[in-house]
């Protein structure tokens, strides 16, 4: 199975009488993951403008610095659109008033990229039983006892006897 991938496409294009930068973007992913995300999940909201308007999270793409000031902007714009997953994987374009703009957004549907990664693994889950060993899973379960042993007063025993 290939593993998903975003196709960017940038480019100059003539429209109502002036060139503009446009950025097109498009999810490329396994047909069966995409048919069950057609009919389950195409109007799932990868990207909105509302939630990253005030806090760019931790752990997202970070936001060059050249374009932290255009991305601000963009964010509060009517402009910037919202990516669900049936424009991601049927193509979503963008006409940028200028470059900064068109960078803006190609970053947008990076993390919206992103997100849909994330919603693919848990498609990748459906019909199956997953097993969740715990956060701490990576502890082995005799060590951890035998610490807990270790650390508890024998019965009977009083602390200053043992």
């Amino acid at each position: 199975m290939a593993a998903p991938r975003l196709l960017i496409r940038k480019r100059m294009v003539q429209a109502q009488g002036k060139v503009r930068p446009t950025c097109f973007v498009q999810a490329c992913v396994n047909p069966d993951i995409r048919a069950a995300l057609e009919t389950h999940f195409a109007t799932e909201t990868l990207f909105r403008r509302a939630a990253y308007s005030q806090v760019w999270p931790e752990g997202t793409i970070k936001i060059p610095a050249p374009l932290a000031p255009a991305m601000a902007a963009f964010l509060k714009n009517d402009a910037c659109p919202e990516i669900t997953v049936k424009t991601m994987l049927a193509g979503q374009s963008h006409q940028g008033a200028n470059a900064w703009e068109m960078m803006s957004f190609e970053l947008i549907a990076k993390v919206a990229f992103d997100n849909l990664v994330e919603l693919i693994s848990t498609v990748r889950q459906l019909d199956r039983e997953i097993c969740y060993a715990g956060s701490g899973a990576n502890v082995e379960l005799a060590e951890f006892e035998a610490d807990a042993t270790a650390d508890m007063p024998t019965a009977g025993r009083t602390p200053a006897a043992a």
